[in-house]
């Protein structure tokens, strides 16, 4: 009845979320900690608690019964992983990291992300989750389910672009999912943090003027094979998100800005930059004039050809 292993010592097993019973039980035996799988499933059948064990770090010792072990598994003995979502990511990557990271289901995670009701009820005002699955280093539990990991980084979002923000966004006539949309293009164009405010700026100022955009990391949203290299072609792809054919805004965020984006988005310079070319270097040529702008590419780009 005691069910004793013959292993001897103390040893902490890893139980993973969505393990069966049969497949604690292997673990288990397989490390030596039970003389029986069939012993554990019997236990745990009779102690009503067969769907009740916990995922965690569990210890044992190898002078605990086949019923002590049972009752170690009852136990919550939570697991902490640091997962980082970088700036920038688009929705569909952050699915695979946090899958990977966590043992998540990645197509529930996407489902959750495209889902419009889960969105509301999280306060998104879109039908889906591009552009609020906040950049951060998380420590999440590792017994987290898909709906709450993505809660989790919906709240931080919340947390970060907050009342203030929000005010900020009105007073300057956005509305929280324009700023984010724009924030999202801000994180596409900017390599370097003492540039978001400005690079805001052109943009503020071209939808003043009715301009389109022209930025760059929308045509990449657009391609179905991107993000990748243009060419002159993709100007051309026919997309609401192509800045290029459309005046405005796209429909929606690109991708997951972070907090210098969302800060640049509803505080941009005071600047009447109307066009800006990078240079090579992760900086860029800020000009007023479709004169200056010219003559700007063709200094960068005899630049580059120099530096080759």
């Amino acid at each position: 009845m005691l069910n004793r292993p013959t292993w001897v010592g103390a040893k902490e097993i890893e139980i993973y979320q969505g393990m069966t019973l049969q497949q604690i039980g292997q673990t288990l035996y397989d490390e030596g900690l039970i003389r029986s799988p069939g012993w554990l499933e019997l236990f745990a059948r009779f102690n009503g608690t067969s769907r009740q064990l916990t995922a965690g770090v569990h210890p044992f010792h190898g002078s605990m019964t086949t019923w002590q072990v049972l009752l170690e598994l009852e136990q919550p003995r939570d697991v902490v992983r640091d997962v980082t979502l970088p700036e920038g990511l688009r929705k569909e990557h952050s699915a695979h990291i946090l899958a990977e990271k966590l043992d998540l289901d990645e197509g529930k995670l996407l489902a959750y992300m495209h889902d419009p009701a889960f969105c509301r009820s999280l306060n998104i005002p879109a039908n889906d989750m591009e552009g609020y699955l906040f950049p951060e280093t998380y420590k999440i539990s590792t017994s987290s389910t898909e709906d709450q990991v993505l809660r989790l980084l919906v709240s931080h979002f919340f947390d970060i672009f907050d009342g203030r923000l929000q005010a900020r966004a009105r007073e300057i006539g956005l509305s929280m999912h324009e700023a984010v949309i724009l924030a999202s293009i801000i994180e596409g164009e900017a390599k370097m943090d003492s540039e978001r405010s400005v690079i805001s700026a052109v943009y503020h100022n071209r939808l003043r003027q009715n301009m389109r955009l022209q930025a760059d990391p929308t045509v990449q949203y657009a391609l179905p094979e991107g993000p990748r290299r243009l060419f002159y072609k993709d100007y051309k792809i026919e997309s609401p998100y192509n800045t290029y054919l459309y005046p405005g805004l796209p429909p929606g965020p690109i991708m997951n800005p972070g907090r210098a984006s969302l800060e640049a988005a509803v505080f941009p310079a005071e600047a009447e930059y109307l066009y800006f070319v990078a240079r090579g270097d992760g900086s860029h040529v800020f000009t007023h004039t479709p004169e200056e702008h010219e003559k700007a590419k063709r200094s960068t780009q005899n630049d580059r050809l120099r530096s080759w």
